[in-house]
């Protein structure tokens, strides 16, 4: 256990929702075309139409919504393998980074709205550039992202995100990142579906995971030893969420569903405890699919997500006691 968590904070503190000064920026960013699953790209309205500002709102933050990131809109069936789609991406991270870059330097925190996981190449590059390489990744996925375009077998960019932040694979992706992630500052959580090109590369490069594997053979403390090694190492994180890293029977609109990951207690008390513990900078949430949602249960869950991720709560609770509170 880390020496701040030992002094200064119980248990009970994480059920606590106290005021939390911070503002955040969310930035939606409606890129679908990093992956062949379709409608990733309405994600960011139905998240906020479904009330994320005002939650976390009421969670104690001040929110601003900045204008969406112009982002092109999918043509065709299997576009992700094309030059044209490298170029449009490319745009789209170039965008982000210039805002990510500057809502950090103004010291905002800042959470994203995916769209698919190619939004990340962005989001992190800028707080990367923005903080002079003072930054760690908690990636949590079922997926590690780590092909490039040799060896990807799909051909498609939201799995070749967390080798271009480390500065691995084509120039055409790795050239917009200024500011690499340094090996030792990633840490997986979640894996269960990667390609052997990436359990060799995570061999290789000695990369930190913390699969499903290991939750079920060593359980929780494994994935909190593993979240303070990296509190250790660098003053910021930033949190990249993927829906399909949560089982589908709690995230049934992730893009890529499968059983197997997280449960909601796990997520929920994993994105607790980093909240609380770390100077989280900024967060995406990334690959929801509005329409395959069941009774708003995925975004929901999100929007409990986001809550915790930045340090405070909010979930049907704290909504319920807020009616005693008005």
């Amino acid at each position: 256990m880390s020496k701040l968590f030992a002094i200064r904070m119980d248990h009970l503190t994480f059920l606590e929702n106290r005021p939390i000064k911070k503002n955040i920026s969310i930035l939606p960013i409606p890129l679908d075309i990093g992956s062949e699953n379709e409608g990733m790209d309405s994600a960011p309205k139905y998240l906020l139409k479904f009330g994320l500002k005002e939650a976390l709102m009421s969670a104690g933050f001040n929110v601003t919504v900045l204008p969406e990131i112009v982002a092109r809109k999918k043509r065709l069936w299997g576009e992700g393998k094309t030059k044209n789609t490298l170029d449009a991406i490319s745009k789209v991270a170039k965008s982000t980074i210039e805002v990510v870059r500057q809502e950090v330097s103004s010291g905002n925190n800042v959470l994203t709205l995916g769209g698919d996981h190619a939004i990340s190449i962005g989001s992190i590059a800028g707080a990367s550039e923005a903080l002079k390489g003072n930054l760690g990744v908690i990636w949590i996925d079922a997926h590690a992202d780590l092909n490039t375009l040799e060896t990807s077998l799909s051909g498609n960019v939201h799995g070749m995100v967390t080798s271009t932040l480390l500065g691995l694979g084509g120039e055409s992706l790795t050239s917009l990142v200024k500011t690499n992630i340094k090996k030792e500052n990633i840490l997986y959580i979640g894996l269960k579906d990667i390609d052997q090109a990436e359990i060799d590369f995570i061999r290789e490069h000695k990369l930190t995971t913390v699969t499903m594997f290991d939750i079920m053979v060593n359980g929780f403390p494994s994935v909190i030893k593993q979240v303070e090694k990296i509190q250790n190492r660098v003053k910021n994180l930033w949190i990249s969420l993927d829906v399909d890293s949560i089982d589908e029977e709690f995230a049934p609109a992730s893009a890529m569903a499968t059983t197997g990951g997280l449960t909601y207690r796990e997520v929920s008390n994993l994105l607790t405890f980093i909240g609380k513990t770390s100077n989280v900078i900024g967060a995406d949430i990334v690959e929801l699919t509005p329409n395959k949602d069941l009774n708003a249960k995925t975004a929901k869950l999100c929007i409990e997500s986001a809550a915790s991720m930045f340090g405070s709560k909010h979930n049907w609770y704290d909504e319920y006691m807020s009616a005693f509170t008005k």
